[in-house]
């Protein structure tokens, strides 16, 4: 049976809410002019088709495999399928089918952007999802057995994943510029759609236990002799830079950082997101192709050469010079940080306290973070210090490591500490808003899309 253009929207506007949250098959990741042609192995006495195309979108094709694909990783996340040839199993695959081509047009949108993924992203994204995949089962053994039952090896599982995870990225990437730019269809979200969310997706979900605090980072100072003597070794690199020596060369000669030295400096490609403040602002305000530096940071002195631009990336490298700390600077830190804390308790406005320059440039506040995340996103300290405290509340400062190396100093003052319980409308009033509002936004930009293009389902 074939359905032609707007086939199977009644059907599928539901489950499409939860698809578009998930990557979907291959054939994502092929985009116009691109299609896939049936497999058909070819013998001297016959010729057997073992797939067919299951939807046209543009020029385009959707394979019957991918469907199969699809149906596998449902099921490895738990999903139980009807049985195949029944009508439930004909309707879920016209669902699947029907979303696949709607997400299949907002990529082919998306291809004709100026938007680039890098290849770093595309892999960590899809490592992601290869390792919660691999999450559902007992072993790898029981993992690879799955994976060959849908046509595949675990080295053609991983490419797919990969095909994945550059569509996903560059549709997310596409969709937050349509979003920043206005230009998504407006959309109305009522108090009814609110509630009727919430009663099916949140009332029964327990709230974790959550916190908000201001937090101070203290790190200890270089005396002025040890600061003037990395300085001069800065220095020394900025003249040899002048005088026509290769970044790279120079980094290799000088650089304290023991994870670019060897790559002469390379941090390679970077958004401003993934680096200190002081750092981003010198490497996104500098001229691509000039030495920038000395900058302080809470590493050092950094020189920076930004090589190559795209987009919102840089492609940068560095010389690290980090000035030496003795212990009495570190005794000094703890000392500053304990009379900070002091001034938070008198009432003294934090922003105030930040701006003393053993306190790094770094944010001081924040808001509803979840107890069980503390350990991974803030250290191994946090979640026992933080634990039922009073609101209002001082903590003692305590020693951290700092990333790469050396002692700081966290002054912590909590704000709020919520327990752990069921959630209420007003928690998430405005998160099923921004949701809903999204999801419909996205919905009606498919629908004009669909009165422009072909799209043909056939099952």
């Amino acid at each position: 049976m074939a359905h032609t253009s707007r086939c199977g929207v009644s059907e599928v506007m539901k489950l499409r809410r939860t698809l578009f949250a998930c990557t979907l098959v291959g054939c994502l990741a092929a985009g116009p002019g691109s299609a896939q042609e049936p497999v058909i192995p070819m013998s001297a006495d016959s010729l057997q088709l073992i797939d067919q195309i299951v939807a046209i979108v543009g020029d385009t094709a959707i394979l019957r495999s991918e469907l199969y694909q699809e149906f596998f990783r449902m099921q490895s996340q738990g999903a139980t399928l009807p049985a195949e040839g029944s009508e439930e199993w004909n309707r879920l695959a016209l669902q699947v089918v029907s979303a696949a081509a709607d997400r299949l047009l907002i990529l082919q949108q998306a291809k004709r952007s100026d938007i680039i993924i890098s290849d770093q992203d595309v892999d960590a994204f899809a490592e992601q999802n290869f390792q919660e995949l691999r999450g559902n089962f007992n072993s790898d053994a029981e993992m690879q057995a799955a994976v060959e039952q849908s046509g595949m090896n675990l080295l053609q599982y991983r490419q797919m994943l990969s095909a994945e995870a550059r569509a996903e990225l560059l549709i997310q990437q596409y969709r937050g510029r349509l979003e920043a730019e206005g230009n998504l269809p407006p959309v109305v979200v009522t108090e009814e759609e609110i509630v009727a969310y919430f009663d099916e997706a949140a009332a029964s979900e327990t709230r974790p236990a959550t916190v908000t605090f201001n937090q101070l980072l203290v790190r200890p100072l270089p005396s002025p002799e040890a600061r003037d003597s990395a300085l001069a070794i800065a220095e020394r690199a900025i003249v040899e830079l002048a005088d026509g020596e290769e970044f790279a060369v120079v980094a290799r000669r000088y650089s304290q950082d023991l994870g670019t030295r060897d790559t002469g400096g390379e941090l390679g490609w970077m958004r401003r997101g993934d680096l200190v403040k002081s750092f981003a602002d010198a490497a996104w305000g500098g001229r691509p192709g000039r030495v920038i530096g000395p900058v302080a940071s809470r590493f050092g002195y950094h020189l920076i050469k930004v090589e190559n631009t795209r987009g919102g990336e840089r492609f940068i490298r560095h010389i690290l010079i980090v000035p030496r700390i003795s212990e009495e600077d570190i005794a000094t830190a703890r000392t500053r940080a304990t009379e900070f804390a002091d001034s938070l308790r008198a009432g003294v406005d934090p922003e105030r306290v930040a701006n003393h320059p053993a306190v790094l440039d770094e944010q001081i506040r924040f808001d509803e973070v979840v107890v069980q995340a503390l350990a991974e996103r803030f250290g191994p300290e946090y979640p026992q210090r933080v634990a039922a405290v009073e609101p209002g509340t001082v903590l003692e400062p305590f020693p951290i490591q700092a990333p790469g190396g050396g002692t700081e100093f966290v002054v912590l003052e909590v704000i709020t500490y919520r327990a752990s319980g069921p959630y209420v409308l007003d928690d998430v009033r405005d998160q099923i808003r921004t949701r809903i509002k999204q999801q419909k936004q996205l919905e009606a930009y498919i629908e004009e899309l669909r009165q422009n293009a072909f799209i043909k389902i056939i099952m």
